[in-house]
């Protein structure tokens, strides 16, 4: 059997209010999904063990990014 470990990073532009809403409560075993905010940029490490794990967290956390951004938008 082959295992695989993948481990993604992604920066980008983002704001506080975003960031600290997307923190990350139920990880599994192995599993890692890290957001942090520093320098106006929202900093993600992501690390599990397949690429469809992958694929399956980044559309929750772009759903769910989205949906934050709608919501502080709102609050303007």
């Amino acid at each position: 059997m082959i295992f695989m470990k993948i481990d993604f990073k992604m920066t980008y532009d983002s704001k506080k209010e975003i960031v600290d809403s997307l923190k990350v409560d139920d990880i599994d075993d192995g599993l890692i999904i890290d957001t942090k905010f520093d320098d106006e940029q929202i900093k993600v490490n992501i690390k599990t063990n397949s690429v469809g794990s992958l694929k399956n967290i980044l559309d929750d956390f772009f759903v769910n990014y989205e949906l934050a951004e709608n919501i502080v938008n709102l609050k303007k």
